[in-house]
């Protein structure tokens, strides 16, 4: 009998201690698992769709502009002059080196601006397009080239490059097309590209007024 009495007691001790260390066990596992969760909402996750998302963003823009939703400012640069000269009411100079398109949202900011050199022969026409984001970084970039003599095609060939950019300036993609008058592709090397001039793509829209001396 007095062995049976300390069996049970072994027994009851075992079980408590068993269910002691379950408990601990259940609990520390919970706490692992706040743990987890706490750490990841605190994680800066990438962005895999961004390339969608600027994309998108260019959409917006280039939609209001067609619909003449933003409000247009014209500049022009004279030769001889620093400072770029507004054009009101189709007062044009009679000298152009370089157009300025300035478009802006309904508050007032600048969203897009175009940049249009003067072709003196009419053998080439380029547009370089800036696109700036909320925090007037650019997000975007398009250079337009439409140009005859290309050696690979009896008309005018058209050229467009763009690109889109993350918030720290590192280019996220690039697309590139070179057409017929058809929308044919032509291959670059059989082109002569005489009007491959170089270019380069602000970051940020303080630097680029600052380039073209816009005095706002």
């Amino acid at each position: 009998m007095r062995n049976l009495k300390y069996i049970l007691i072994i027994f009851i001790f075992f079980s408590c201690q068993q269910k002691g260390e379950t408990k601990k066990i259940t609990s520390d596992l919970q706490t692992d698992i706040k743990e987890d969760k706490v750490n990841r909402s605190t994680e800066i996750l990438p962005e895999p769709d961004i390339s969608d998302r600027l994309k998108s963003q260019k959409i917006i823009v280039d939609t209001l502009q067609s619909q003449n939703k933003l409000t247009l400012e014209v500049l022009v640069k004279e030769p001889n002059k620093e400072k770029l000269t507004i054009v009101l009411n189709e007062n044009w100079p009679e000298t152009i080196e370089t157009t300025y398109n300035i478009w802006k949202n309904k508050n007032g900011n600048i969203v897009l601006i175009g940049e249009f050199p003067t072709s003196e022969s009419g053998d080439w026409y380029i547009e370089y397009l800036h696109y700036f984001d909320k925090k007037e970084k650019t997000f975007a970039f398009q250079r337009n080239t439409n140009f005859f003599n290309s050696m690979c095609t009896d008309g005018v060939a058209y050229e467009k490059i763009t690109e889109y950019y993350n918030s720290d300036f590192n280019r996220i993609e690039r697309n590139y097309s070179l057409t017929d008058k058809n929308k044919k592709e032509l291959k670059k090397d059989d082109c002569a590209m005489y009007y491959d001039y170089p270019f380069e793509v602000s970051d940020n829209l303080k630097s680029y007024l600052k380039k073209i001396n816009y005095g706002g």
